[in-house]
């Protein structure tokens, strides 16, 4: 054949496959889209607690403690080498007052015992956010050391066991993500492979004429390929259209959840193209070695 006869023999193909074949392709895309569901189900959830894991480490903060007694200048002079060190946010200065009046909100109902101090105990200092890919042990140590050896520094303080934990967990928590999302995807592929598989058995008597005929692996794989790929994004929709009747009704009680955006929604839709054409590949290909 061919080029342009090529290209209309595989689209109207195509077109046969789905015209004839409603049921078994409703069967198909009900099967691959619960399948699917599984994947983007696990994707929305890994997506949430990154967001959560996020908003956490940049909370993180950096406490540098005043001599008491500095002067404004020495205070500035602090703050301006503060904001020169490299991948600093931005340096709040927190007045011993206001750090006071913040651990009696933290107390609640004890706070009662501040009343009885004569002097406030607490000193002044800077509170140092970084910027969000910086936030980690190595960033913080390297700070905490740089501004120890400044006059008018009394100490610093990160929470540095915290934050070490804190790093550990991020990394268990992806490498455990990374292997869970591999399982479910290859669950996927193996689901779609075997449902076109299927799809394949019920046309083996044609299929056998056309490779007798001498038509090329190419022009019998590309019409279930593309027939795959259709049966991706539908199921694909189904799948997101669940997931987000799903997500409305659970946001009633988990204000927080964020969905997917549109660009995620279109990428998924991309993937599940992807999958679907993978997965018709891999069962044409075991028919056609036969």
């Amino acid at each position: 054949m061919s080029g342009i006869n090529g290209i209309k023999y595989i689209l109207g193909e195509s077109a046969r496959m789905l015209k004839y074949r409603k049921i078994s392709n409703l069967i198909s895309v009900i099967i691959m889209g619960f399948s699917l569901l599984v994947l983007v189900i696990f994707i929305l959830i890994t997506l949430n607690v990154s967001m959560v894991i996020e908003k956490g480490m940049e909370e993180m903060c950096v406490y540098v403690y005043l001599e008491d007694g500095t002067s404004n200048k020495i205070n500035e002079d602090i703050r301006t080498k503060l904001l020169g060190l490299e991948n600093i946010k931005k340096v709040l200065f927190v007045s011993k007052e206001e750090a006071l009046k913040k651990f009696g909100e933290r107390l609640g109902k004890s706070s009662e015992i501040l009343e009885e101090l004569s002097v406030n105990p607490l000193p002044n200092a800077f509170r140092i956010h970084m910027k969000p890919e910086c936030t980690t042990s190595v960033f913080m140590e390297k700070i905490a050391q740089t501004a120890m050896g400044w006059d008018g520094v009394e100490d610093v303080r990160y929470g540095k066991k915290w934050v070490e934990k804190g790093e550990k967990l991020v990394k268990g928590f992806y490498m455990i993500g990374l292997a869970l999302g591999l399982i479910v995807l290859l669950s996927v592929i193996f689901v779609i492979s075997n449902t076109v598989r299927l799809s394949i058995l019920s046309r083996r008597e044609s299929v056998e004429i056309m490779k007798l005929v001498g038509a090329t692996n190419g022009y019998i794989q590309a019409p279930f390929l593309i027939e795959g790929a259709i049966q991706g994004v539908v199921s694909s929709l189904v799948a997101m259209a669940l997931l987000w009747a799903a997500c409305s009704f659970v946001g009633r009680y988990m204000p927080g959840l964020v969905f997917f955006r549109f660009e995620g929604v279109v990428g998924f839709v991309v993937l599940c193209a992807f999958l679907g054409s993978m997965g018709s590949f891999i069962a044409v290909r075991k028919f056609l070695k036969r």
